[in-house]
């Protein structure tokens, strides 16, 4: 619901950043709710209650602010990854749970998602899809270590990255009412099938077949 004029607290005198902080807010549900389409100077200024030129203040261009959103729901992913992996002590496990996280991630900003990776954000994209990628390499590397038999981190780390993109993908393409009824679940099988085909075949290829799938009895 649009602010008027007189409910949005006006900021003080050197608390320009607080203003900057409100209209991110009033940019990000815009996002969320209508898309890159609905993001506008002119949408934000309105809902905020303030003149475009008061937007302007802060962001140069429409360009300008969907980095700047983009980028404000991006910076909080590394703290959710470090989060779920802090503390469990098997390297393996920590990378799952990273790839469970980053899915779930995705798939609770699908607009920011859409627009970094495949969008107009093309300086967020790049910031981005380059911190990821070292970050994946990281625990790869962690794996390693552990002694999980890595030929080339980075070719494992590019593995990763694709199927924990693609998990995302594959869904905020579609309309919601086709997603899977229960997404955390998804989100922990396609974390799971990620994670052990891209360990399983670190070090040397294994072709599919039935007698790589069925355990001995």
């Amino acid at each position: 619901m649009p602010l008027s004029p007189a409910a949005r607290v006006r900021a003080a005198k050197g608390q320009g950043g607080l203003l900057r902080e409100q209209l991110l807010d009033v940019a990000g549900h815009l996002l969320e709710d209508g898309g890159a389409d609905a993001l506008t100077i002119r949408a934000v200024a309105t809902s905020a209650g303030v003149t475009p030129p008061a937007v302007y203040l802060h962001f140069a261009s429409k360009r300008e602010l969907v980095h700047a959103t983009c980028l404000r729901v991006w910076s909080s992913l590394f703290a959710e990854l470090e989060a779920v992996s802090q503390g469990v002590r098997d390297p393996v496990t920590a990378l799952y749970e990273t790839c469970v996280a980053y899915i779930a991630f995705g798939l609770r900003h699908p607009a920011q998602y859409r627009l970094v990776m495949d969008g107009e954000a093309t300086e967020a994209s790049r910031r981005n899809e380059d911190a990821c990628f070292r970050y994946f390499r990281d625990k790869v590397a962690a794996c390693a270590d552990a002694g999980v038999p890595v030929e080339s981190a980075t070719e494992t780390a590019r593995l990763l990255c694709s199927g924990v993109h693609g998990a995302v993908c594959l869904l905020i393409h579609q309309d919601r009412d086709v997603w899977p009824p229960d997404t955390a679940r998804y989100a922990d099988r396609a974390a799971s099938s990620t994670v052990h085909g891209a360990l399983l075949t670190a070090s040397r290829a294994l072709r599919p077949s039935v007698s790589t799938v069925i355990r001995p009895g």
